[in-house]
């Protein structure tokens, strides 16, 4: 979700939102479950910058004040009333730094005071976004979206109301409330005061959400949404959803990958292997449209799913029903054979994670899917090993 810049301050110092691991096991573990990302993939979103989001450009020559009171304040010197002046600016500023010092039952009340005092301030939107990202670190969540879903109520117009719109949809998605996560995204979608990043976002976030109740047709109609926006879009700067929304669209037809069986007919095996290889083909595809958008978290989960969807495919194949063909006796050429012809996935598979830890130096990060491809090269080096004495996985 997108702060602004004083936010993103306070944010900093606070230490931000906390987030779900997706560090596969460093044993022989399941693959990670990717859709369980976004919380973290979302703590490293890339920031805007708060004056480059559709607003109406403001002439660099005007300085903006905002809003100054002047209270009377009892009498002074020869009876005549002692003013005292309250600057909307300057409220915030202390506001800002108290949060950042930790001392946010004092940053709340100030921001409250602002809204209270100043309610047509600029700064009076941004507060109430401010405070819900105070209770959102807090761990408080009921006062985190009742204090977003105010801003919604009072500034409709404000872009800090957007932001709050999507901020919502992402906290019932990170805390799997997810039909009112589609229920606040549909109603995000539904305003006509989205820019085309806005739209892009959304339906990435509602492609993921429906993905997560096992909507999938809902998920992808959402994904190709997203992608469709961004096409119409002249320009975005922020690759970040787009590149979600492709990862997503990979993951979609990693889990019809994974759902499919293997059936023991020869004829339905051999049917079913083929079929299982085309919706591996599909993810990682797609894996790699999100790639090419070079964002470095996506571009490194994308490049460990590439990689490993090699080892599932190789898993599927040595792990499939004996043929009825194959008595007991030839067994074990048959198993020698098909490990023969099918050890290139396991390569394929080493290679493509090396090359990911390589593409997270190049990136100048170590994220968690990288330092999964190492841990999953290890293992991979380890199956060849044993294959090589004739150490083999069998159905």
């Amino acid at each position: 979700m997108r702060r602004t810049a004083l936010l993103l301050a306070f944010l900093v110092a606070c230490g931000g939102h906390g987030s779900h691991s997706t560090l596969p096991k460093p044993s022989a573990s399941p693959p990670i479950k990717p859709a369980s990302d976004l919380a973290d993939a979302r703590a490293n979103a890339p920031r805007a910058d708060p004056g480059d989001k559709g607003l109406t450009a403001r002439d660099p020559r005007v300085i903006d004040l905002d809003i100054i009171r002047i209270r009377a304040s009892g009498s002074g010197i020869g009876g005549d009333p002692e003013l005292t002046s309250v600057a909307s600016a300057d409220l915030f500023k202390q506001a800002n730094a108290s949060a950042k010092a930790g001392t946010t039952k004092d940053a709340i009340a100030r921001y409250r005071q602002l809204i209270s005092e100043f309610p047509d301030s600029q700064y009076a939107p941004v507060s109430l976004f401010n405070i819900a990202a105070v209770y959102d670190h807090q761990g408080d969540l009921p006062n985190t979206i009742t204090t977003l879903e105010e801003l919604l109520k009072s500034y409709p117009q404000s872009r800090e109301s957007i932001d709050g719109h999507l901020y919502i949809a992402a906290l019932q998605a990170d805390h799997h409330l997810w039909p009112q996560a589609v229920a606040t995204l549909d109603a995000a979608l539904a305003r006509t005061s989205l820019t085309y990043a806005d739209r892009v976002e959304a339906f990435a976030r509602k492609g993921y959400v429906e993905m997560e109740q096992q909507h999938f047709e809902l998920a992808d109609t959402a994904l190709e949404a997203s992608v469709a926006e961004w096409r119409k879009a002249p320009r975005i700067e922020d690759p970040y959803y787009i590149a979600m929304a492709h990862y997503y669209r990979g993951e979609l037809m990693h889990r019809k990958f994974a759902a499919a069986q293997v059936r023991t007919g020869d004829d339905e095996m051999v049917a079913d292997l083929e079929a299982k290889r085309v919706l591996a083909v599909k993810a990682y595809d797609r894996w790699k449209e999100s790639l090419g958008f070079r964002h470095a978290y996506w571009a490194t989960a994308s490049g460990y799913q590439m990689s490993q969807i090699f080892v599932e495919l190789w898993e599927a194949h040595v792990k499939a029903p004996y043929p009825k063909r194959i008595d007991a006796q030839t067994r074990p050429k048959y198993v020698a054979d098909v490990h023969d012809r099918v050890r290139e996935h396991l390569e394929k598979a080493l290679e493509g994670h090396r090359m990911n830890v390589e593409l997270a130096h190049a990136f100048g990060v170590d994220t968690q899917w990288s330092k999964g491809s190492e841990q999953r090269a290890v293992q991979i080096l380890e199956l060849i090993a044993k294959e090589s004495k004739g150490s083999y996985v069998t159905p």
